[in-house]
């Protein structure tokens, strides 16, 4: 019953439709026909909407070669039973299906080729549509019906080698889904919307080619074979290789496009969590930061800044506008980055812009509008609590409680008027709009792009905006000439403000604050005065600003306006042989003005206003000279690469500050008009040039072996005569045994495994007087009347001997693809060694000067493994991959060789009194080097029984409710002798997640990012939770302190007197493990379908979405953030939650 009105549906519709394909088609068929299941989808073939099914999980496209062998089945069965075997769906019409037995018995063989046998003799015919997910059977010659069709274009696709028609050509209408596959000759035909639609034809193993319609009916096509499609082609520096070829330590940055449909600021975004090996550390959420970028850790003390390059030019300006790229390589080992020389020793990131495709005009829009909110902001104490606390606090000091925190004596001071984390954060918007217009036109390539980003912070008046125009052309003058041009401009302005003070913070200044006091005074009506009734009692408030009047008065506005412009020339000297000439200009200016107002605090003023100002300007021109030589020989390939490079770079800039403003508003914020004028000012310039010469070989034999070397010579001004110049090589080799003849595993596409090692140099953390002893200026004022007479002093000594820092790295890897390329596996072993480190030697106060000579003293080792894994499938028709990564790298200083001191104490700290950082060999740069605590005491018991050897005290001063520190080398005292490391701010564990769906029109997307490994000094403590340092307010975790009813606690007691220095131990108290794991995006989208949009245009494309960032992070941490670099968390600028809702438009 069920069969038969199945074959009455079809043949009713099937008499309906002139092409007389339409069929209803079953998931799964017996011998008898019975339906195990039915189901009902679309799909589009030959440009029209057919009923039919889509049966089977998607396996198979036009180059898929089986073994398939049946004997005297039915024809219908046979088809089921390849369809079945190719796990993609079967559609046709039985009223057309002859029944006869068929034999076939073939291997290695294509699709396209078993089809036609299996028809041989039939009037049917096998087509495919591009998705490859069903296979549908059609009378021959069926005819065309206006119904369906109004114009239609026929025409054969050939090899344009051999001339022969290619089967299974994917022919597409641009911008549309619609389309339909050649056949077994090569021919096809295909139904237009309008005559202005462009036809796309596409091929495994050949050149796409995009040709206009306009008058013509008949278009015949000649595709040219593309290796680079067999194996996409990837930059890897001068050179491009087949990512199958590569034998040196690169990774890519997965899915860019799918990245760009969440609320990216930075273009540093897109690398977190994405790729192995790197480490994106943003120092919390202020917009007017961007983040750095470690590559398989830290090798030095000073920049470990990657070199940046752009379409092929290295790069120095800020972020581009991460709109504008396509792709993202990452030069990780020396052996690949070794060709960018002293540039390259901590990494090399390698960016592609876009450029057009359309042989006709295409204009692209995004625009994203979100909302930003700050989460798990730290709490304050309310009035009535603060002045319980600091009553308290002088109690457990044995000190009366000062008239202001008395409620009788002040009973304004215990009325809660201002909740000063609400004033200072706020809900702020997110704006970004992007549009290009990209094509071709003849010889002509061209791109342009404008983008606009406007960004509030969640603190008040603070902002980042951002506006980019880039311009990229590329022309083929002739077969032999190629000239192209990348121009781009950026302007950034911005207003941050102070969040990592420890003194004047704007959140801390927000915990600080008195909530009884207003936010304006009450008479005045203007922020920043004292009230009356606050004036009293102003000595038990302490000297904190108000932090509405930091955000809204003070002005710290900074400009950045640079111009990137560069134009190659590329000749074809011969068949292959050709030569490249690329000339760039970067010129970039930076403004600064900072504007500080008069005060009139409740403890602390400023009698003064000044005003800062800053101006920088960087020049710099680089002309790269640069021949190709590329020849197959049989089985062997070789390319050679040589490259001529000069770069030149300047840099002036000044600094001047001036006071007495009598009107502070913006219109008057100016030099001009300053009532004392009389301070000197401060500035310099310099220069440098670096020249090189590079040489690069690749060879490979057979598809199978693969090896790979470059050698670079650099010369830089930057180092004294005599050791201006140094060689840095590099060697890799690869091994593909999937291509070996002993290697025959089916599910194994591809197997290989490379090594690689090379030197690099680095001189970035020299400065450009480095060998000479720079003078300045002495500002001191001598006499009577006093003046500043012109004298200069020698504020470095110069060394003559200082070279190069050398790193050199050894790689291994192995790449894994299987399953169709549906499995991609890379694992990857690196041991990376920095010698000579430069480092600021101790001053010689004998000579008199300020700052010791630069040396070559450090060594500093980086070891670590990185695996990362992506899996693509499709389950009818949802589409989905999946994908992860994982680093973990170990990092030690070796040696400070010939450095005066033993140890390095870096000077970041807490108020001047806690000094956690301290470098020393066999530990990890930058390390905690801290005293543990063991708990609280208890009881005077617990004090008196914790002795020394001698039998005293170790903590005499202390008391109940202290912090017990532990007396690790036994002297029977705490001292700083007790410190050991505690473990380090960078992590050493790196790890990612993503997933992407399609399902139907539907998308959705989501990235998890963590790390592991590291700690977090919580400085914040200090100041927060003490009642010791001023009468401040406190946070609200600060009433969990210890005391006889409250002892189930890791807060010492709160005393206005500390003389146990609880807070002022550097002690593990303030350090907590930072490891934490972010739902960094969560990203949902529509595409509208398009027989939707085809009533407003042939190639109209629309996508809305709706995304989130930063939606929740799983940490221990106690702090607003854990993710704050290898800081102090003093209160950071915190990470927002953004919400966010975009639309994509192209026609």
């Amino acid at each position: 019953m069920f069969n038969n009105t199945i074959t009455k549906c079809v043949g009713s519709i099937c008499r309906k439709s002139a092409l007389g394909i339409a069929a209803i088609a079953l998931l799964f068929m017996t011998d008898t026909g019975n339906a195990a299941a039915f189901q009902d989808s679309e799909m589009k073939q030959n440009g029209t909407e057919l009923p039919g099914l889509i049966a089977y999980q998607t396996d198979a496209n036009n180059q898929t070669l089986i073994s398939f062998e049946v004997s005297n089945v039915t024809l219908a069965r046979a088809l089921h039973l390849l369809a079945e075997q190719l796990n993609v769906g079967l559609s046709y019409n039985p009223q057309t299906m002859p029944f006869q037995l068929v034999s076939i018995s073939r291997s290695n063989t294509s699709v396209y080729e078993i089809l036609y046998e299996l028809l041989d003799g039939t009037n049917l015919e096998p087509t495919v549509p591009p998705s490859w997910d069903v296979i549908v059977i059609r009378e021959k010659d069926a005819e065309l019906t206006e119904d369906f069709y109004q114009d239609t274009i026929r025409g054969t696709v050939v090899d344009s080698r051999t001339g022969e028609g290619i089967p299974g050509v994917t022919v597409m209408i641009f911008g549309t889904q619609l389309g339909t596959a050649t056949d077994m000759n090569g021919d096809y035909q295909i139904n237009l919307q309008t005559r202005e639609d462009i036809l796309v034809f596409s091929a495994i193993g050949y050149t796409s080619v995009q040709i206009a319609v306009g008058d013509q009916d008949v278009i015949n096509v000649e595709l040219r074979e593309d290796t680079v499609i067999l194996d996409d082609l990837i930059i890897t520096g001068y050179t491009r290789q087949r990512r199958a070829d590569v034998s040196t330590a690169i990774s890519s940055v997965p899915n860019v496009s799918e990245q760009l449909n969440r609320p990216i600021t930075n273009f540093e975004d897109l690398l977190q969590g994405t790729v192995p090996g790197v480490t994106v550390i943003r120092e919390g959420g202020d917009p007017t930061r961007e983040s750095n970028v470690i590559i398989r850790g830290q090798g030095t003390l000073g920049s470990t800044a990657p070199l940046w390059v752009i379409d092929g030019v290295p790069y120095s300006g800020p972020s581009p506008n991460p709109r504008d790229i396509e792709s993202i390589e990452i030069l990780k080992d020396a052996a690949a980055a070794a060709i960018y020389g002293a540039r390259a020793s901590s990494g090399v990131i390698l960016v592609t812009t876009r450029r057009g495709q359309s042989p006709t005009p295409r204009v692209e829009l995004d625009y994203m509008r979100g909302y930003q909110q700050a989460v798990n902001l730290p709490e304050a104490l309310t009035a009535p609590e603060y002045q319980s606390a600091q009553t308290n606090a002088h109690l457990h000091a044995g000190d009366p409680p000062p008239a202001g925190h008395n409620p009788l004596l002040n009973p304004w001071g215990s009325v809660q008027r201002t909740n000063w984390m609400d004033e200072v954060f706020r809900t702020a918007e997110y704006d970004n709009m992007n549009m290009r217009v990209s094509g071709q036109y003849s010889n002509l390539n061209y791109m342009t792009s404008f983008g606009y980003q406007g960004e509030n912070g969640v603190l008040r008046n603070t902002f980042n905006q951002r506006l980019s125009w880039r311009l990229k052309t590329d022309f083929d003058v002739n077969d032999r000439l190629s000239l192209g041009q990348n121009f781009y401009i950026n302007h950034r302005e911005n207003r941050g403000t102070n969040t990592t003070s420890d003194f004047s913070g704007i959140i801390t200044s927000a915990i600080f604050m008195n909530p009884a006091a207003p936010v304006y005074d009450p008479v005045t009506e203007f922020h920043g005065s004292v009230p009356f009734e606050l004036s009293q009692f102003a000595g038990a408030y302490g000297d904190v600003y108000n932090p509405v009047a930091l955000l809204e008065r003070d002005n710290d506005k900074r400009e950045n306006l640079s111009i990137n412009a560069n134009v190659y020339g590329r000749v074809n000297l011969l068949e292959n042989l050709s030569f490249r000439s690329t000339f760039n200009i970067l010129w970039r200016e930076n403004s600064i003005k900072a504007f500080s107002p008069i005060r009139q605090e409740i403890g602390r003023s400023t009698p003064e206003n000044v005003l800062t100002h800053d101006e920088s300007r960087d020049f710099n021109w680089m002309w790269d000279q640069q021949i190709d030589y590329i020849q197959d020989f049989g089985p062997h390939s070789i390319a050679v690469t040589g490259v001529y490079s000069a770069d030149y770079r300047s840099n002036e800039f000044f600094s001047v500050n001036f006071r007495g403003f009598e009107n502070e508003s913006d219109f008057f914020r100016y030099i001009s008009n300053a009532g004392d004028t009389s301070r000197p000012g401060s500035g310099g310039a310099w220069e440098d040039i670096m020249l090189s010469v590079v040489g690069i070989v690749n060879y490979s034999f057979d598809d199978r072996y693969f090896i790979g070397g470059s050698i670079r010579r650099d010369v830089s001004s930057r180092l004294p005569e005599g050791n201006r110049s140094d060689i840095f090589p590099s060697l890799s080799g690869a091994w593909k045994i999937s291509s070996e003849r002993f290697f025959d595993v089916d599910m194994i596409d591809m197997l290989k495994v490379r090594f690689s090692w090379g030197e690099i140099g680095n001189i970035n953390s020299v400065s450009r007087t480095a060998f000479a002893s720079p003078l300045s200026r002495t500002l001191s004022q001598i006499g009577e009347p006093a003046q500043r007479p012109l004298a200069f002093f020698a504020n470095e000594v110069a060394n003559p001997n200082l070279q190069w820092e050398r790193t050199e790295t050894y790689n291994a890897g192995i790449d894994l693809h299987m399953l169709r390329d549906r499995v991609i596996f890379t694992a990857e072993y690196y041991e990376k060694f920095t010698r000579g480190v430069i480092l600021r030697n101790a001053p010689n106060t004998h000579q008199g000067m300020g700052n010791g000579p630069l040396i070559n003293a450090g060594d500093v080792s980086n070891k670590g493994i990185e695996f990362s894994a992506t899996y693509r499938g499709q389950v009818g028709q949802l589409a989905y991959s999946l994908g992860g990564n994982f680093s973990k790298n170990n990092n030690e200083l070796i040696t400070f060789g010939n450095y005066d001191a033993d140890v390095i104490r870096h000077g970041d700290s807490v108020r001047g009194v806690l000094f956690p950082f301290q470098s020393e060999p066999g530990q990890a740069l930058r390390s905690y080097y801290l005293i543990p605590s063991s708990g609280i005491f208890q009881s005077q018991a617990e004090i008196d029984s914790y002795v020394g050897p001698d039998g005293a005290r170790i903590q005499p001063n202390a008391r109940p409710g202290d912090l017990r520190f532990v007396d690790t080398n036994g002297d029977g005292r705490i001292t700083s002798a007790d410190k050991v490391y505690m473990g380090s701010a960078i992590p050493d564990v790196t790890y990612g997640f993503s997933v992407y769906l399609n399902y139907r029109d539907f998308d959705f997307s989501t990235f998890l990012q963590g790390v592991s490994g590291n700690k977090n000094f919580f400085g914040y403590k200090y100041n927060a939770y003490q009642a010791a340092i001023q009468p401040y307010n406190m946070d609200r975790k600060a009433l969990n302190a210890w005391s006889p009813e409250n002892t189930n606690t890791n807060i010492p007691v709160m005393s206005t007197q500390d003389p146990n220095a609880n807070y002022g131990t550097e002690s593990d108290w303030y350090l907590y493990d930072a490891s934490y794991l972010r739902i960094r995006n969560m990203t949902l989208g529509y595409t509208v379908p398009q027989s939707i949009l085809t009533r407003v245009g042939p190639r109209v494309t629309a996508r809305v979405y709706a995304s989130v960032d930063n939606l929740h992070t799983f940490t221990s941490y106690p702090g607003i953030d854990p993710e704050i670099g290898d800081r102090i968390d003093s209160a950071f600028y915190p990470q927002g939650r953004t919400f966010v809702f975009g639309i994509n438009l192209g026609f």
